[in-house]
């Protein structure tokens, strides 16, 4: 009898170890970049998602990023360069208890680094905007329709003026902000702003995702120019 209750208990430990709510991965997947950085994951209906945002500051070929330093030049067509920077962490607004590591936000990417096809690692992509509807469909029939991107946003961190969210999956949605046209990092604390790779050439536009101070998420074509963070999902 005394080698009975040990088993049982291993049973039960292990039956914990695995339990989880339908929004979580079973088991807890993570993503690895080149550079080492390890991002935790969150299983939202049929997709897999980092629950962070990207920090690699190198191609997954091996081949370094060039780091954006004002006022080089953050996009030019005729002499295409890679470019990334970490998010703006001043926290000017005093949100934010403590002081932030650089790369809190994660980075910025430009256009040439996003086309690159070469920032996610093995068996992750940039998501399209097809994902982030589908994401956005997820949400809305687990009883967040209309208030999705409240339900994805970090519950600490956001201007007053745009609101705190209620981070109901641990997605955790930081207000990242993003590189302005001519690259310099722009409203961190205020908006939260993702890629995809669905560009329109002919218009020079790429389909942004946002979190702001609205309660759904804000899908729309934006200049090329702008840069933006990155979230990864399992392909």
């Amino acid at each position: 009898m005394k080698k009975v209750i040990p088993t049982l208990l291993m049973f039960f430990v292990l039956l914990t170890a695995f339990q989880c709510d339908e929004n979580e991965a079973l088991p807890r997947e993570i993503a690895v970049d080149i550079d080492g950085n390890i991002y935790e994951t969150i299983t939202v209906g049929s997709q897999v998602w980092t629950i962070e945002n990207l920090k690699t500051t190198t191609l997954n070929d091996g081949t370094p990023l060039t780091e954006y330093t004002f006022p080089a030049d953050w996009h030019n067509g005729s002499t295409p360069v890679a470019q990334y920077q970490f998010a703006f962490t001043g926290d000017l607004n005093n949100v934010y208890p403590n002081p932030l590591p650089s790369d809190y936000y994660g980075c910025l990417y430009n256009h040439f680094a996003i086309e690159s096809g070469k920032l996610a690692p093995e068996g992750w992509r940039i998501p399209t905007e097809a994902d982030f509807r589908i994401l956005e469909a997820t949400l809305s029939s687990q009883g967040f329709n209309g208030e999705v991107a409240t339900s994805l946003k970090s519950t600490i961190g956001w201007l007053p003026f745009v609101g705190n969210g209620i981070d109901s999956i641990k997605f955790n949605g930081l207000p990242n902000g993003y590189a302005s046209a001519v690259g310099t990092s722009t409203f961190t604390e205020g908006i939260a702003t993702w890629a995809t790779t669905d560009v329109n050439a002919a218009n020079g536009t790429r389909v942004l995702v946002q979190l702001g101070d609205q309660p759904n998420m804000i899908i729309l074509d934006n200049a090329i120019q702008i840069g933006a963070g990155i979230r990864l999902i399992k392909e």
